[in-house]
């Protein structure tokens, strides 16, 4: 085991190092790594993995703690329960401290056992727990030294840019944080002789031996010392800390680190000093990820692996101007720059009904308010025809349509009534005689009010809204868009980026359609601006590629089919419609994709080709 150990070293120190962080942090990338990958500034973790009839996972973190602005610390004290702290998982200590990564630290109290059944105990999360000898935090001693388990006989000590494993449990003064543990491993690049231990006590911890044990037994001990292991290293100068973490009592994963080859290791990674902390179902190394904790080791607590367990405090690594709660994988996508531009006016034409949308052709466009459709002629503005529905009628709220061959498809709702039912009305553009309804129900993705040509079937929008024209629990935000089949089955869905739905708020995306670009274009409820997006090649939310200013504040609008670098809108307030030329976008971000327009569909059971 230790020559292959050894060699796994040399070729993960062969290995380029990740430098392209893909979150918030990075620590996403860095899963299951075998090459050095850069989690946060001056901290850097690997895992080594070996297979065989023993596996073995071992996880190191690297860190340089000369690197401006970083710093190690342990958990601050929490008495509210009667102890020195309140249990937490090392994942939850990473989530609440904002730790760029973390291990269980010290020995603790209660407990007794933490394997399956029997009358173990261990605090559950939230419950009281004490350290089992001496804790620095904040300059301030946490926990005070103790004898309680044999195990402890030294103490890891960080300061600013350093650190030192003394054999005591008192930290130089020039230490602000500092935690017991042991037993030692390396001291002054002298490999320690492994103590003798006694028979657990009552709470598990280990004791010292009342005589002495035979030669025999003790080499016995040695050699099944393999396990779920946390240590820590430094090199000769203290500035640079090792931290590992290996995974144990997992044959289909890893067996574990004995104590010989642990200090093996150790040595291998250059370390001078090195100390054990507590391991076990206890052992586990965390690192803060884009949306929260990621958990870099397996541990294993009561024999189930993945399952962390609650322990007394933990050794944590901070980096300035990364702390507090993660961002998220969404606010990270919302960090993205968004092009900021400009349409340009062309011309205005009156249109009593233009104040839901507008749709076009290549010799008219058709103004659209609730019940009502008014059929214009593009070179001269006038009024050609004109469909209206019956006051109290089928027909409530036409939202937005589109021109679909010679069909004008539009998506209609009930709204404001709740709960919310959609349906999807077909006219023939050239005589505005109502063809077809198809009744979408009540759906519970909210109002139907962009229905799009895509593919072999329909992109969907619906909105949901945050005033009194909502439903109870359902605001903006749970607005989506959603892609169905030529049979309206649901196949795809997105969201739109939180930023826009903050904009659009109470409202949400009243018109929508893909542009000859292949990207999708949605206008809000009132605000004078078009939002540009792509799909995006992973996830479920929209990337938000630019925002376009226009002088319109209205909702549906169309492409022209005549050019497709023009779009009519509406002004609501004026009830005018207005033709606007679209600026160039440049390249899209290299993690995006484009829609793709209809080219073939099935409307009302007929297969009808689309340009």
């Amino acid at each position: 085991m230790l020559i292959t150990l050894a060699f796994a070293l040399q070729v993960a120190a062969a290995q380029p190092e990740t430098t392209q962080p893909t979150g918030p942090v990075g620590a996403e990338a860095c899963v299951a790594s075998a090459a050095p990958c850069l989690i946060a500034p001056g901290t850097r973790y690997r895992m080594i993995r070996q297979a065989g009839d023993k596996p073995l996972v071992v996880h190191v973190a690297e860190i340089d703690l000369a690197t401006p602005g970083l710093a190690v610390r342990t958990t601050p004290p929490d008495r509210s329960a009667g102890l020195e702290y309140r249990a937490q998982t090392t994942s939850q200590y990473v989530a609440r401290s904002g730790a760029v990564l973390a291990v269980n630290a010290s020995y603790f109290l209660p407990f007794v056992g933490g394997s399956r059944g029997g009358n173990d105990f261990v605090p559950p999360a939230g419950g009281a727990a004490a350290a089992s000898g001496a804790v620095l935090s904040g300059g301030a001693l946490t926990s005070p030294a103790d004898d309680i388990d044999a195990r402890v006989d030294g103490m890891a000590c960080f300061g600013a840019g350093r650190a030192q494993i003394v054999p005591s449990q008192s930290c130089p003064h020039s230490f602000a944080e500092g935690v017991a543990a042991g037993p030692r491993l390396i001291a002054a690049g002298k490999v320690l002789p492994r103590p003798r231990l006694g028979p657990d006590g009552p709470f598990r911890g280990a004791t010292r031996p009342a005589e002495p044990a035979p030669a025999v037994a003790a080499a016995a001990g040695a050699a099944a010392g393999g396990g779920p292991r946390t240590a820590l290293g430094i090199d000769a100068t203290g500035t640079k800390l090792w931290i590992v973490v290996a995974d144990g009592r997992q044959p289909d994963w890893s067996m574990g680190l004995g104590h010989e080859a642990l200090i093996d290791l150790f040595r291998k990674l250059g370390a001078s000093d090195a100390i054990s902390l507590d391991g076990g179902g206890s052992a586990t190394m965390a690192a803060r990820g884009p949306a929260g904790p990621l958990l870099l080791s397996r541990p294993i607590h009561t024999g189930v692996p993945g399952r962390e367990r609650p322990v007394a405090n933990h050794v944590g690594v901070f980096v300035d101007g990364i702390s507090g709660r993660p961002d998220g994988v969404m606010s990270a996508l919302a960090k993205r720059p968004v092009t900021q531009l400009k349409a340009s006016l062309e011309r205005i034409y009156t249109a009593q009904e233009a104040r839901q949308g507008v749709a076009a052709d290549a010799s008219y466009f058709y103004a659209i308010v609730n019940t009502v459709i008014g059929k214009y002629a593009r070179d001269t503005g006038k009024l050609v025809a004109r469909w209206a529905g019956p006051r109290g009628g089928f027909i409530r709220h036409l939202n937005s349509c589109t021109i679909v061959r010679a069909d004008l498809v539009c998506a209609h709702s009930n709204h404001p009534e709740v709960p919310h039912a959609s349906s999807v009305e077909i006219w023939d553009s050239t005589t505005l005689a109502h063809k077809a309804s198809i009744s979408l129900g009540n759906r519970d993705e909210g109002s139907l009010t962009i229905v799009e040509p895509m593919t072999d079937g329909w992109l969907l929008g619906f909105a949901n809204y945050s005033d009194e024209t909502g439903v109870p629990f359902k605001g903006h935000d749970f607005s989506q868009l959603i892609a169905v089949d030529a049979e309206w089955r649901r196949r795809e869905a997105w969201v739109i980026p939180p930023p826009i739905r903050a904009r659009m708020a109470p409202q949400a995306a009243s018109g929508g359609a893909i542009g000859p670009d292949g990207l999708l274009y949605l206008f809000g409820h009132t605000l004078p601006e078009l939002y540009v997006l792509a799909r995006p090649a992973l996830g479920a939310e929209l990337v938000h590629v630019a925002t376009i200013a226009l002088d319109a504040a209205g909702q549906a609008f169309a492409f022209d089919p005549s050019d497709l670098k023009r779009i009519f809108a509406i002004d609501r307030p004026t009830g005018t419609v207005r033709i606007f030329t679209l600026p160039d976008l440049g390249p899209l971000p290299a993690d995006t994709r484009r829609f793709s327009r209809l080219s073939v569909t099935r409307i009302f059971g007929s297969d009808r080709d689309l340009d």
